[in-house]
């Protein structure tokens, strides 16, 4: 009897405890970047992404360089429409060399649970921009 009641005590404990909801990831490693769905290398990578499960709260902001254009990728404001620990979907603004080329683009950042060495990925409806980049640091809080 005592062995149950330890069980059910331990049980409620973990129950109790919150996941974590609070994630931020950075990278100055890219994989590649797609451009009207050609993917070249990128470099010159500067990227964070911050997220909270709880409050439906996130920023996402990439820059890179591929065969030499200059590319930043942003998630727009308050747009968010599905937060998980692993995915962002909203609506992005992508500029090359300071112009926008995607205005308010549906897409979404995922594989963002991986560790530091592996990559996340973020693709438009149809892929046709998009960017990838390994994990250089993570924060779950």
């Amino acid at each position: 009897m005592k062995a149950i009641a330890s069980a059910v005590t331990a049980a409620a404990l973990f129950m109790s405890v919150p996941a974590l909801a609070g994630h931020s990831i950075q990278s100055t490693h890219g994989l590649s970047i797609v451009d009207n769905g050609a993917s070249s290398p990128a470099t010159g990578v500067n990227m964070t992404i911050t997220w909270n499960e709880s409050t439906f709260a996130a920023s996402a902001s990439f820059s890179g360089i591929a065969n030499g254009n200059s590319y930043a990728f942003n998630l727009v404001g308050s747009s968010v429409t599905a937060v998980t620990s692993s995915n962002i979907t909203g609506l992005w603004n992508i500029h090359r060399n300071g112009v926008l080329i995607c205005g308010g683009c549906t897409g979404s950042a995922y594989g963002l649970t991986a560790p530091v060495g592996w990559g996340i990925k973020f693709y438009t409806s149809g892929e046709t921009y998009g960017f990838s980049a390994y994990v250089d640091s993570r924060q779950d809080y």
